[in-house]
């Protein structure tokens, strides 16, 4: 969902030349639903009714195809600008995010099966069905494109928690220069620098419209932000607790500017809930509930140790055999671009290796790589 903070976040336009030869942290959930929702079919329908389901374009197996044709240019394009990504997805869910629990897994696991025997028995119109359940459809999008990732030769980080979280810590230690998410999570977890719309068409669609608006790299630098806002990490918590995030849905009435002027005047939640208690219901906003929130964004679960962060050059074989045969795409398609993402690889790497002073860590991976 993200935390809405653009009202009160400065952010800066950047080109892409500005973020030539960097390491970039990407919130793979977060870019994979953006891939989804910007490929859409039925312009009519969705104007009206928004993404759905029956908005998704779909292969011969009635599964989703946008999301692996978006990560192939993606990382095409990424290549191209001398960019080398790194995807982080999500592990384990907060239960202050999701109270009630399931074994999505095994669920998972079971609903695939059945996907298996429809489509073995040439029926199509249950296969469609399970294709597009939440059981299934979600998590084969994850699987389809960690899948694809590995053939391309991109490091997948498996996340002990949030994906947002993971991002920031490759930041925060130097593995990564830049986290890439749509959302603001990644700041409350203490990415140093956020970067938004990195995409070759410089347009986004509008949510339930078939209408695009051009939209140019922007950079939120944390330490700046906090600067000028006058406010910690610890009080930027607090103003976001204040505001509907994925942990908490907010304090009614009390959006990103009224926050900000409220955590400045009182400075920790505790106080401003004293001295406004009149004004505002806080009775859902308990002090443990305030403190589990804080010590999720402060101190989370994230891996601090990597064997095996690099890159290799693109599989074509597991890339043919994915896309091809396994979602019959268009074979000349897929060729014409997995041969430029072979070139442009050879081209970043070079950059990376000959034209660019490298820090010890980013070296350290490079030298991996050979």
């Amino acid at each position: 969902m993200g935390i809405k903070l653009e009202p009160i976040l400065t952010r800066k336009k950047i080109n892409l030349s500005q973020i030539k030869g960097t390491i970039i942290a990407i919130d793979a959930p977060n870019i994979i639903m953006s891939l989804l929702s910007f490929s859409l079919k039925n312009p009519i329908q969705n104007r009206t009714k928004g993404i759905s389901n029956n908005s998704l374009i779909l292969d011969r197996t009635q599964r989703p195809i946008s999301h692996l044709y978006g990560l192939l240019y993606r990382i095409k394009f990424l290549y191209k600008n001398k960019i080398f990504p790194i995807f982080c997805f999500d592990g384990r869910v907060s239960p202050l995010k999701r109270l009630i629990t399931k074994n999505q897994l095994n669920d998972f696991r079971i609903t695939e099966k059945r996907y298996i025997n429809a489509l073995n028995n040439d029926n199509t119109t249950l296969a469609r069905k399970i294709a597009l359940s939440r059981e299934y459809l979600w998590p084969n999008i994850m699987k389809e494109s960690k899948e694809l990732l590995h053939a391309i030769g991109i490091p997948v980080i498996e996340s002990p928690a949030a994906a947002e979280a993971q991002c920031a810590h490759l930041v925060k230690k130097g593995i990564a220069d830049i986290s890439n998410s749509q959302d603001y999570d990644s700041v409350l977890f203490g990415c140093p620098k956020l970067l938004q719309n990195l995409s070759k068409s410089h347009r986004r669609k509008i949510h339930g419209r078939w209408v695009y608006k051009r939209v140019d790299p922007l950079l939120t630098d944390l330490q700046e932000n906090l600067k000028r806002l006058e406010l910690n990490q610890f009080q930027l918590i607090d103003l976001a607790i204040l505001l509907k995030t994925d942990y908490f849905d907010g304090i009614t009435s009390i959006g990103p500017k009224t926050g900000l002027k409220l955590i400045q005047r009182y400075h920790t939640l505790e106080s401003l809930i004293s001295h406004e208690n009149n004004s505002y219901d806080f009775s859902k906003l308990t002090s443990r509930l305030i403190q589990e929130i804080r010590k999720l964004f402060l101190l989370p679960d994230v891996l601090d140790s990597f064997t095996d962060l690099y890159w290799n050059p693109p599989n074509t074989h597991n890339i043919f055999h994915l896309l091809c045969e396994e979602h019959h795409l268009n074979r000349e398609r897929v060729e014409r671009n997995t041969r430029i993402l072979v070139d442009n690889f050879y081209k970043c790497l070079k950059f990376f290796q000959y034209e660019m002073k490298q820090t010890k860590t980013i070296q350290k991976t490079l030298d991996m790589m050979l």
